[in-house]
């Protein structure tokens, strides 16, 4: 009868944890780390079939199941320790999904991962061994409750999964790289452009690829300083050999150049925009490159030479809020706006600036208010 009962509560046991890892392990891989695998995929796939997460998310979470069931026919992990079959299924699942810019760029070891393979599977063998061979049937001699025994097993699992989350690439900003491309791709800007939107940081790759694809759509004038720009001038471009899904090719073609071998990014702007017949692409990068370098004057100088007769009004909203920035440095320049809605809004941020005596935390009520604008990123970034 006891025997009866024990080989029930481990199939229900064997069941629960099987069930949470196949869970864990399809979301880790279809959702979580998903745009990673896809950038392998796009890679190195012949492009017959499109990429479906949830397929290889089903996939992957079956074969590493299977996998940890056969192994558990060997080593026989049991009742309060039967999640730790699962542990090289976790760490495999770890290594496929540490995913990284040595996709692009090569020269990534190994080393780190047999050592954690080697670890792993010492501290498997010799787990089992102990409790196989020494502590099971004292444990089953012991009463203990299939709640107790499954909350232990729940422990494991949560101990894994954090192991699975950190020894996988959890680098951000490359993650955000690599979903920004899955959503331009399949032609939703409005998601690409939404992706990491409300964080502070971004890679100078992340800031590049967002810039090609404003600058794609007509939209570097209207969106750019609504995104952290950290870089000046040289986050516009990305390096000439590519570490991220954007495609260094993809700018420089868009271009019509690429940079000389000391050439820095202001250097390079100014030598293109010195065409006789300029791009409407071409001419937004380099005046939103005079923005980034704060080069407000030249700025102010070469819009007109670069959209002669077109009425402010019309301008997108960062070069406006540079023509208004300016004409308040500079109180011989009048910009040609029909309604007073810039200066309401500059009037605004000069009272708020006066409000506060500390430049630390006048920057960040400014930014609360003006943080998406030319006028806080002129004023207060460095």
């Amino acid at each position: 009868m006891r025997n009866s009962e024990e080989r029930r509560l481990q199939r229900v046991v064997a069941f629960t944890c099987a069930t949470l890892f196949i869970i864990f392990s399809f979301f880790f891989v279809a959702k979580y780390q998903a745009p990673l695998f896809e950038l392998v995929y796009d890679k190195w796939a012949t492009g017959k079939l499109d990429f479906n997460p949830y397929v290889l998310g089903a996939t992957v979470a079956t074969a590493l199941t299977v996998l940890a069931l056969w192994l558990n026919k060997f080593t026989g992990f049991q009742r309060e320790w039967t999640a730790m079959a699962y542990l090289p299924s976790v760490l495999i699942l770890s290594f496929i999904s540490d995913i990284d810019r040595t996709l692009y760029t090569g020269g990534g070891s190994l080393w780190g991962w047999i050592v954690i393979f080697v670890v792993g599977f010492l501290i498997y063998l010799f787990l089992s061994f102990v409790l196989r061979r020494i502590l099971f049937e004292k444990i089953k001699s012991a009463a203990m409750s299939a709640n107790r025994i499954i909350w232990r097993n729940l422990l494991i699992f949560v101990i894994f999964f954090c192991v699975a989350g950190s020894l996988s690439n959890g680098e951000e900003n490359f993650k955000r790289e690599a979903l920004v491309e899955s959503y331009y791709k399949r032609g939703d800007l409005s998601a690409a452009l939404s992706v990491g939107n409300k964080s502070l940081d971004a890679s100078r790759e992340l800031t590049a690829q967002r810039a090609y694809i404003m600058a794609s759509e007509g939209l570097l004038g209207e969106m750019l300083f609504e995104y952290p720009q950290l870089y000046a001038s040289k986050g516009l471009l990305p390096g000439k050999l590519r570490t991220s899904a954007l495609v260094p090719d993809s700018v420089y073609n868009m271009l019509g150049a690429t940079p000389g071998e000391n050439e820095n990014s202001s250097a390079f702007f100014d030598r293109i925009a010195a065409n006789d017949s300029l791009s409407p692409v071409v001419k937004d990068y380099y005046l939103s490159a005079l923005l980034l370098d704060k080069r407000l004057v030249e700025f102010t100088r070469r819009l007109p030479e670069l959209y002669p007769g077109i009425a402010h009004d019309s301008l997108p909203k960062h070069y406006r809020e540079a023509l208004k920035l300016y004409s308040e440095i500079d109180g011989t320049f009048t910009p040609d706006f029909t309604n007073d809605e810039l200066t309401v809004l500059f009037d605004s941020l000069k009272s708020i600036e006066n409000s506060h005596d500390d430049v630390f935390v006048r920057g960040n009520y400014v930014r609360k208010s003006f943080g998406k604008t030319y006028w806080w990123y002129f004023l207060y970034s460095y």
